[in-house]
């Protein structure tokens, strides 16, 4: 690792929380920090990391690796806005150099201190979410979450049998037919389901078992998969508690609208697997299930709904992914968890899941978006990517009205 200079005020300004600032203060700031490179394979940080610093990654690719060992790869070039890599402390991934990076580290206080200077940015929770202390003992939702996740001790639920079944053997194209028309046929109900969405309940001459074959052949084994994943977190969420339920209706609302425009903007673009895209929607995140879980179980954090929404703004991403790791999803459903809700998401080559996902979401989000908080749809560039027309999100809305009744017959 090797000093090279003292970023110029450019750079500092594709920090979002400081890009306001005049140029006196961002000469003042940059006066206190280096600009490092590293070398491809040499480690910018390591898991289990408690220095108190924010990493930006200025130019360069990063591989971000969890401590199961997935990988998430990063990368950035000159012109975008710099935002935080493996922010949370202790830091859960190790970051490692995939080629030559240049990158900072700032000090969070003095990220903090220069935000506060910019008028208006001070009260803006994203920012304050941006620079949280993980590691301060406080009282706080997110301390709690964040040490829980730490020490494993959140307790992840399970996905029904039904699902933990088929997931074991689900290996896309590679999937036995007969294998889920063997685990189907030991669940007659989710079965009646599939035959239903298939329309093979009409062949009154088929046992059960061709009935199920008939249907899997028709619908194709994806589409068979999400429909039967689609169920089983339905179930999951409709078993809840009265109170737990209660408390997290807005959000499954929520996720139910964002199930609904994914897959009519998939049948739109026609470049994505509409049942994928339902179901991808429908668990961009799930981590809400979890996090509410722990504040029914722990009632002296709940202090008001604003910590509470900042617990789940900070928190959700991270748990969404370690909930879908868990249940072995592939890395394409981790990542809409992880991402769908980062509006300046630019990545290299077409559209994929994630901006899919990641546009249903900002649509189901505008409705109540009062405060104004949200973006302008033509600075979202999976917008963009996708080639939609304002005319098309409209005509995909009012479709969505639809196909939610009928997502939600497929748990009911």
């Amino acid at each position: 690792m090797t000093e090279i200079k003292i970023p110029n005020i450019s750079t500092l300004r594709r920090i979002k929380a400081i890009s306001e600032l005049s140029d006196g203060h961002l000469i003042a700031l940059a006066n206190q920090l280096k600009v490092f490179s590293a070398r491809e394979g040499e480690f910018l940080l390591w898991n289990g990391s408690t220095e108190k610093t924010s990493l930006y990654i200025i130019r360069g690719k990063v591989t971000l690796i969890a401590r199961d060992k997935k990988v998430k790869v990063i990368e950035v070039d000159e012109n975008q806005e710099l935002k935080p890599v493996a922010q949370l402390r202790p830091s859960i991934y190790d970051v490692k150099a995939l080629g030559p990076v240049d990158y900072l580290k700032i000090d969070r206080q003095t990220l903090v201190d220069y935000a506060e200077l910019s008028e208006g940015i001070a009260d803006d929770i994203s920012v304050h979410s941006l620079f949280t202390n993980y590691d301060e003992e406080d009282n706080s939702i997110v301390s709690h979450l964040y040490r829980n996740l730490m020490d494993q001790s959140i307790s992840l639920p399970s996905l029904p049998s039904v699902a933990n079944r088929i997931q074991r053997i689900y290996q896309g194209k590679s999937t036995s037919l007969e294998d889920m028309v063997h685990i189907l046929s030991s669940y007659p109900d989710v079965a009646r389901k599939i035959n239903n969405v298939a329309r093979s309940a009409k062949n009154t001459d088929f046992s059960a078992t061709e009935k199920i074959r008939y249907s899997i052949r028709h619908l194709g084994i994806l589409s068979v998969y999400c429909l039967i994943m689609t169920y089983a977190v339905g179930r999951l969420v409709k078993r809840l508690p009265a109170d737990q339920m209660q408390r997290v209706g807005s959000f499954w609302d929520h996720s139910l609208n964002v199930a609904a425009i994914s897959r009519t903007l998939a049948k739109q673009t026609r470049s994505f697997s509409p049942d994928l895209a339902m179901f991808a929607g429908l668990i961009h995140g799930i981590g809400v299930l979890v996090i509410d879980d722990r504040l029914l179980h722990h009632h002296e954090l709940m202090l008001d709904h604003m910590e509470i929404d900042h617990a789940i703004q900070v928190m959700r991403p991270e748990i969404s992914s370690l909930l879908l790791r868990k249940w072995d999803f592939d890395d394409d459903l981790i990542l809409v968890a992880e991402e769908c809700g980062n509006w300046s998401r630019d990545n290299e080559g077409p559209a994929d899941l994630c901006d899919l996902v990641l546009v249903a979401n900002y649509h189901g989000m505008l409705h109540g978006d009062r405060d104004h908080s949200l973006p302008q749809a033509s600075a979202i560039p999976a917008i963009g990517k996708l080639g939609i027309t304002p005319e098309e999100c409209i005509e995909a809305i009012k479709e969505s009205v639809v196909v939610r009744r009928n997502i939600e017959k497929i748990f009911s």
